[in-house]
């Protein structure tokens, strides 16, 4: 199994990326404290994700990005209603 070691730098800017997308999630959706826990543990694999990667710049804006493209247009109570 492949390891990854983060120095305290590393630990630094994972914090400030899932900082500042999730800041961009909630400026564009709105703060739902029901989905809101699953929705940051979501962005937080993507923002690990691109720092496996090896993405160091933009990372932040990438997460977002990223959670975005891959966000359901409908909730599944939203689309039970709609039905």
């Amino acid at each position: 199994m492949p390891f990854s070691f983060a120095t305290p730098e590393d630990l630094g800017l994972l914090e400030e990326s899932l900082e500042r997308a999730w800041a961009m999630v909630v400026e564009r959706h709105g703060h739902d404290p029901l989905s809101a826990p699953g929705a940051r543990e979501r962005l937080a694999y993507i923002v690990s994700a691109l720092w496996r990667s090896g993405l160091r710049e933009g990372m932040a804006e990438q997460a977002f990005a990223q959670f975005e493209a891959t966000t359901p247009s409908l909730t599944p109570t939203q689309a039970a209603r709609s039905s």
